[in-house]
């Protein structure tokens, strides 16, 4: 009977230690657009580690704002509030409230760490990036070919999931793309609310 349950007790100590745990991946965070001028004044992409936000103000074009973000592991929600500027001066307002699915989203950050053949990166980034009401979370390694081996190691992307940043400048897999609600004035309780 001792023989079993240490049997048992050892099988399940050498599962657990296979099983991937939580991990860190971005300690880099972007905002911007792809279509013109934007706000995004409030913007929370909380994480399975109970981290994560956005909050840049003006944003233009792609990759947009850099900033440090501290340490932020695989996304799960995504909250926020952004506004388009015209050039007539008329703004349009965002919001959005959506689950990501956090275990695709591991699964594609996991196949980007090991797509390419030398290249690695000890600073993931995480982007958000609007084109009107459409919104999207991006993750890149930040391999460049003008200046580095970005290779792909072959195999290492059997779903597809890799693919060129908008910019077409590096390689990225997006964990989320999604529509937010749309109004002609600023929706209550939101930061751009008078």
């Amino acid at each position: 009977m001792k023989i079993k349950l240490l049997f048992v007790l050892t099988t399940l100590l050498f599962l657990s230690a296979c099983e991937e745990k939580p991990f860190y991946v971005a300690n880099i965070g972007n905002a911007g657009s792809l279509d013109g001028q934007y706000g995004i004044r409030s913007m929370s992409v909380s994480d399975v580690l109970g981290g994560g936000g956005f909050g840049y103000g003006a944003v233009n074009g792609y990759p947009g704002k850099s900033a440090d973000i501290g340490r932020m592991g695989v996304p799960k929600h995504i909250k926020g509030y952004w506004a388009k500027y015209e050039e007539s001066k008329k703004t349009t307002y965002y919001r959005i409230s959506a689950d990501i699915d956090s275990e695709l989203a591991e699964k594609k950050i996991r196949t980007l760490q090991r797509y390419y053949q030398t290249f690695q990166s000890i600073k993931g980034r995480m982007q958000v990036v609007v084109e009107g009401a459409r919104i999207q979370v991006i993750y890149t390694q930040g391999c460049y070919a003008y200046r580095m081996d970005c290779s792909q190691e072959q195999g290492s992307d059997p779903n597809h999931w890799v693919v060129r940043s908008p910019s077409d400048s590096t390689d990225v897999v997006v964990l989320f793309d999604g529509k937010g609600e749309m109004s002609p004035t600023p929706f209550p309780d939101s930061p751009y609310e008078d």
